[in-house]
């Protein structure tokens, strides 16, 4: 099998056809789209204007709160999202009693579907029936208005938190297959020396897991960059006036509400090469070592 080099193209042909056809093709199509103005979705000779949709996009004050809004995101999903799965990953690596039990129970809001975690923090969110006003009932505090628009910092908290508690899990389980594979007689060896608990994981169990720790930041970013459906369920439309968008709503928002098919494409250009180059400085920072 090794020897016909021509049964592993038969099985790479099938694979490279289905990636240019809904991704690549699209994706250019999608470039040549962002320099054209779009009269409708049916529009078939739309006006070309160059650069224009990528000058308007950093004078637009809406795109330029929806960047920030990721920005903001992306470091408290690096702080707290990653760092949470990363605390998990460790304490469940050190038991063995009720291990599996933990494994599912943090893994489960992955399974649920976006939508669904959206509809459900609206119905805590809710004021006359929702769950955390009736905890303050019970508590003898009264009802808040939680989505209060000119509160716009507990505003923001209410969206970006389910985003965050959602993929905990996933990056949990990603931390965990790291860990599980580490030498356990390194391990045991440092425990001889004297080493503790916490120098273990400082000086043994995260560096030998930086590879692992890089691939997550990565995933990280370039999910919150990409980031649409809790938000959007939570605050269509960057309720109020567009002040919660974050760039995937707002692309949103832009090219099925506006009908702005060109200045869209542009986000997505934009999306895609701001993927790239926070990679590119993760990797930069977590450089890859192939002795671990």
């Amino acid at each position: 099998m090794y020897k016909k080099k021509w049964i592993a193209y038969v099985m790479i042909i099938p694979m490279l056809v289905f990636l240019s056809v809904f991704l690549l093709y699209p994706f250019w199509v999608n470039i040549k789209n962002s320099f054209y103005k779009f009269e409708s979705m049916l529009d078939k000779n739309p006006v070309f204007i160059g650069l224009d949709n990528y000058k308007t996009m950093f004078t637009d004050k809406v795109f330029l709160g929806s960047f920030i809004n990721t920005l903001i995101l992306i470091g408290l999903v690096l702080i707290f999202q990653v760092g949470i799965a990363l605390i998990l990953a460790l304490l469940v690596n050190s038991i063995t009693k009720f291990s599996s039990f933990f494994k599912v129970t943090f893994f489960m809001p992955i399974v649920v579907s976006a939508t669904a975690l959206g509809l459900m923090f609206n119905l805590f969110y809710d004021y006359n029936y929702g769950m955390f006003n009736q905890i303050l009932l019970i508590i003898g505090r009264e009802k808040i208005f939680w989505k209060d628009p000119q509160n716009l910092n507990r505003l923001f908290t209410l969206i970006v938190s389910p985003v965050i508690w959602q993929y905990i899990g996933f990056y949990f389980v990603i931390f965990l297959t790291g860990l599980s594979g580490l030498s356990k007689e390194i391990l045991d060896a440092a425990e001889i020396d004297g080493c503790s608990g916490l120098q273990k994981v400082r000086y043994i169990q995260i560096p030998m897991i930086k590879n692992i720790t890089r691939i997550v930041i990565v995933l990280g970013i370039t999910g919150t960059l990409k980031v649409f459906d809790l938000p959007y369920i939570i605050s269509p439309n960057g309720y109020p006036n567009g002040k919660t968008h974050f760039l995937g709503t707002y692309m949103y928002d832009k090219a099925f509400n506006s009908v702005d098919i060109g200045y869209a494409a542009g986000f997505a250009v934009f999306i895609v090469i701001a993927g790239i180059l926070f990679s590119f400085i993760s990797n930069m920072i977590f450089r890859q070592d192939h002795d671990l």
